[in-house]
């Protein structure tokens, strides 16, 4: 399949590494979101005619990036893709050789803390997706202030009298579009997995608990982000409008009409130095209309879409508490309100904090994931399929950290600088297998691999995915065994 035709014109794909693979890069399945329409909902994308060439990616979203000379930038971004305001494309892979096969698609939505990332970068690859007869869908949507601005004057202008949550509705948009147009690639609009990592295993949870994809989703796949509030001091705040921001000045504008004026270079450098501005909105917003309430609590309701999980996280997702004790206090009592002093104590207190630190996102993302696999049977909505990725990668002495489990989900190790070893390919290919055939049937599985069963109250097993592959119960750590009954409420 070199070309086929979608709802707004015929396209042209090339060919993979392995032949009867076609990718089809660059696809718009929306209108640039530019001048009047920068801060607006995602509107249709235009018609062309002849054959549009979808040999490229398109630019990525405006973003900040990872660091110059960072661990990430090596890992992940060796390259400096261009940048566009123009970026709402997507990419497909796909096996099929005709329009009638009705193959499984993985819908993927990439990770970076909602201020990063791009569905092109060097570790996304669907031919591997492909050979085992599956569809892989990347996608770009807006980031940082492009993605989540919220202002009085937006919500004025809307006719839901709402703002925020652009980069999410981009998603859905981009799924609707896969859901209508994806039979043209070989796929089966009514087996769709929506998928991601990180800040994209959070815009998969929001997929699943939004009713604007009501009938959209048959499973999810959620990494090192999903599940009951992995990521407490960011995700999704609630933000009713009176305490949307109104003071516009640290981006040197005076009203919305000033800021969409500014040319989004200009913008994006004047955001930057205030991007943790309280009043300045870089993640999803409870809304009342795309996100009714928060996530943890309309999963508690069982409002979410009832469908085969799989989730986890990695053995050592280090990413730091907060960047000292007195903050990281602040958050915890915060969060944990009259409690706080009893996970101080459990925690190891000032004295414990450096420590506790190094550990705390890989405790968090295990309570998470394991207290949505308990909630999804408690509440007969499951089955939950968890892991935990413990491969101490070669090369460095990083260990399995955030995000490495993307080299072997994808199995594009050969992309990395990395010194593999004949462990890292057999490990790569079973979890390649494992998600490819989670996405055909909601069971990850695959020969000459271990069963993998679902995680339960009864039976709470993890599947390790490391130098050994197989189900583990995994010891119990009283700091997770104390945030899974606040979270759950037991």
């Amino acid at each position: 399949m070199r070309e086929t035709a979608i709802e707004t014109g015929k396209v042209r794909g090339i060919a993979c590494g392995w032949p009867s693979i076609t990718a089809f890069y660059g696809i718009p399945y929306a209108a640039p979101p530019v001048g009047e329409l920068r801060w607006r909902p995602p509107q249709p994308a235009a018609s062309w005619a002849g054959v549009r060439d979808c040999a490229r990616p398109s630019p990525r979203c405006p973003q900040v990036g990872v660091g110059k000379g960072s661990f990430y930038e090596r890992e992940f971004y060796p390259v400096e893709e261009p940048m566009d305001e123009d970026c709402l494309y997507l990419n497909v892979w796909t096996p099929a050789r005709s329009e009638n096969e009705k193959l499984p698609v993985v819908f993927w939505v990439h990770g970076g803390a909602f201020m990063t990332g791009y569905g092109h970068s060097a570790h996304f690859d669907g031919e591997p997706f492909a050979r085992q007869g599956v569809i892989l869908v990347t996608i770009n949507y807006r980031l940082n202030i492009f993605g989540w601005m919220v202002h009085p004057e937006l919500s004025a202008e809307s006719d839901r009298h709402v703002s925020g949550n652009y980069g999410l509705l981009d998603q859905i948009f981009a799924l609707e579009w896969v859901r209508r147009n994806i039979a043209a690639f070989g796929g089966d609009p009514d087996n769709i997995t929506v998928a991601g990592q990180s800040a994209g295993a959070m815009s998969v949870q929001a997929l699943l608990t939004t009713p604007l994809t009501e009938g959209m989703v048959s499973k999810a796949i959620m990494q090192s982000g999903g599940g009951i509030t992995a990521v407490p001091d960011m995700r999704f705040p609630a933000l009713a409008k009176a305490e949307a921001c109104t003071d516009l000045s640290p981006l040197g504008v005076a009203s919305i009409k000033e800021a969409r004026a500014l040319p989004w270079q200009e913008l994006l450098k004047r955001w930057i130095p205030h991007m943790y501005h309280p009043g300045l909105i870089r993640a999803p917003v409870q809304d009342g209309w795309v996100l009714p309430d928060s996530l943890d609590r309309m999963a508690r309701a069982g409002n979410y879409r009832h469908v085969p999980c799989l989730i986890g996280y990695t053995a050592k997702e280090g990413i730091p508490a907060a960047p000292n004790y007195t903050v990281w206090k602040e958050l915890l009592e915060r969060e944990y309100g009259s409690r706080a002093a009893e996970v101080l104590a459990l925690f190891g207190g000032e004295e414990g904090f450096a420590a506790y630190s190094k550990d705390h996102f890989t405790l968090h993302c295990r309570a998470a994931a394991e207290s949505w696999a308990l909630l999804l049977e408690e509440q007969g909505t499951g089955p939950a399929y968890v892991y935990c990725l413990d491969r101490d990668l070669p090369g460095d002495d990083m260990g399995p950290f955030h995000a490495s489990d993307l080299w072997y989900v994808f199995q594009t190790l050969n992309r990395c600088w990395r010194p593999w070893e004949k462990t890292d390919y057999w490990l790569a290919r079973a979890c390649n297998t494992y998600w490819a055939q989670f996405a055909k049937d909601g069971v990850p599985r695959g020969d000459r691999l271990p069963v993998w069963t679902p995680y339960t109250r009864s039976s709470p097993m993890t599947m390790e995915l490391g130098a050994d592959i197989g189900m583990m119960k995994v010891p119990k750590d009283p700091r997770v065994e104390f945030r899974k009954a606040f979270l759950l409420g037991i």
